[in-house]
């Protein structure tokens, strides 16, 4: 074998061993991105409460709003997800802020405001609505999971005084703490207008 023909074989092995390198970095990459992408929507399962990311429709929030007429802000959307509903409620002249687990739903939300052009009056966190404080908030909504009411209607009662406008969507808070204001059939997305029960 000539020593050009050998030093051939050499550079075609390096250049393999090289390829191999660069397609398993790229495997890696593509599973740690996943991971890094998919967490946010996973994780909240395996808590004991969460909130399904589950978008309002246009007509939900048409009835929502509609209900809500009159109501003062500021407002707070509990389970923000992609922003609709607080974008929604800055529309309607409310300080309106989200709160989101899912970083990426939080990121999301803030540009689709921002090109909506309600950022001046619309914030979006992320954090957990169990360790927040909602007790800031004139009107509350939120589009909660059946398993959590519940829970969520001892807090709710512990943060908000009788003036304080609450919207339950789709399911409804504990009938033994709240009395229902008003309800709104909206299909398989009903609304509950709430106030606390003044003893």
């Amino acid at each position: 074998m000539s020593i050009s023909s050998e030093a051939t074989l050499k550079s075609d092995a390096a250049s393999r061993k090289r390829r191999k390198l660069w397609l398993g970095a790229g495997f890696v990459g593509c599973i740690a991105g996943s991971i890094a992408f998919a967490g946010p929507f996973l994780t909240p399962v395996l808590r004991k409460h969460c909130l399904p990311y589950l978008p309002a429709t246009e007509n939900t929030i048409k009835l929502l709003f509609g209900e809500l007429k009159g109501a003062r802000g500021p407002l707070i959307d509990l389970g923000s997800g992609d922003g609709r509903v607080v974008i929604a409620a800055a529309k309607q002249g409310f300080t309106a802020h989200g709160i989101e687990l899912n970083i990426w739903l939080v990121l999301y939300s803030r540009l689709r405001s921002l090109l909506a052009g309600t950022s001046s009056r619309t914030k979006f966190f992320r954090a957990d609505l169990w360790k927040y404080d909602l007790s800031q908030y004139n009107t509350i909504i939120v589009f909660g999971g059946e398993g959590m009411m519940s829970d969520l209607s001892v807090k709710l009662k512990e943060e908000t005084t009788p003036l304080t406008d609450i919207v339950s969507c789709r399911f409804p808070l504990d009938v033994e703490v709240w009395d229902t204001h008003s309800m709104i059939e909206d299909g398989h997305n009903p609304l509950w207008r709430y106030k606390q029960n003044s003893n």
